[in-house]
């Protein structure tokens, strides 16, 4: 490297040093500008650098290129030793940090100082907590293994990851699942304790339903899904997008004196009762409806290319969906 390369980079680097020398924080006041009490204070300050208000309310110190020092003015201080460890604090705020990730610990009150509004942060890569006047929080070997509870209402929370993941919402309500994979994935996941009624589902006496899952792979495809809720009970395999209508095997029945029934397999047949006894079947062979209401019965043969009609004023034929024979 040349020689009059090599003073462009010293001097260069004398006026990096010297404006950082000079820069001085925002102050709360012109009483609080701080003079250097180091001769040569641009040269030195990579050294050593001392600085103080007249009021010695506002005052810096640094060394070694600034990896050590302090600095404190009106309610704010701040430490360091680069890069074990630093601190800083302002009003009822602060934060420590130790050989960063090894450990680091903050820590804010309420206005007045009160205890009860403290919260506090504390992370190593073994154990670490959340607290505050709502909720705490626990992690233990770089977030392996979690707990948290609320302490305002019943509800809390645990998982071990890749193995298990708990929750209670309230007294009632709670999710498990085994082996959850980042939130969007697991092989078994129960639900209990949620009302029963839904805006599809009446609760028909039931206060609580539950449901159940088998090897949900991203919400895309789930194995085997079962639910047990409100007026119904309902089994389905290979649903996908967490659809129930897009499962091609589906059976759901009604509770307690509501007998309707519907099932399919698609596209081999559905089959499907209502609540007035009527009945529905339908496959691309065969299919029949039964209206008991009207008291007549239509069978079709081939996807509904040949139909039958039976009713109390007599039996009719269809062809392509035009009569052919009829009363």
């Amino acid at each position: 490297m040349s020689v009059r390369r090599l003073a462009c980079l010293a001097g260069l680097l004398f006026a990096l040093l010297t404006a950082a020398g000079c820069t001085s924080p925002v102050l709360d006041g012109p009483d609080q500008l701080r003079q250097d009490k180091v001769p040569l204070a641009p040269v030195f300050s990579p050294f050593y650098a001392y600085s103080v208000s007249d009021d010695a309310s506002s005052w810096s110190w640094s060394s070694l290129f600034w990896l050590l020092g302090a600095d404190a003015e009106a309610d704010r201080s701040s430490a360091r030793a680069l890069p074990f460890w630093w601190t800083r604090r302002q009003g009822d705020e602060s934060e420590t940090t130790l050989i960063f990730p090894l450990y680091f610990g903050h820590t804010a009150r309420g206005a007045a100082g009160a205890g009860q509004d403290t919260r506090v942060r504390f992370w190593t890569p073994f154990w670490g907590y959340r607290s505050s006047p709502e909720e705490r929080q626990d992690w233990y070997l770089l977030n392996l293994f979690d707990t948290g509870w609320s302490r305002t209402e019943p509800r809390g929370r645990s998982g071990l990851f890749l193995v298990y993941d708990y929750e209670g919402h309230d007294e009632r309500r709670k999710d498990f699942s085994l082996v959850p994979i980042l939130g969007m994935a697991h092989v078994a996941k129960v639900e209990w304790g949620y009302p029963a009624e839904g805006v599809t589902v009446p609760a028909l006496g039931r206060e609580a339903s539950r449901r159940w899952e088998l090897l949900n792979l991203f919400g895309f495809i789930t194995l085997f899904g079962y639910d047990d809720v409100g007026d119904r009970r309902e089994w389905r395999m290979l649903t996908l997008f967490s659809n129930e209508m897009l499962s091609p095997l589906r059976s759901w029945r009604g509770r307690g004196d509501d007998p309707f029934v519907s099932e399919w397999v698609f596209p081999l047949y559905m089959n499907r009762q209502d609540e007035q006894g009527g009945w529905l079947y339908a496959g691309p062979v065969w299919g029949q409806r039964i209206d008991r209401e009207a008291k007549s019965t239509v069978d079709w043969w081939l996807l509904g290319l040949v139909s039958r009609t039976r009713a109390p004023v007599g039996n009719s034929w269809k062809l392509l969906g035009f009569t052919v024979a009829g009363p």
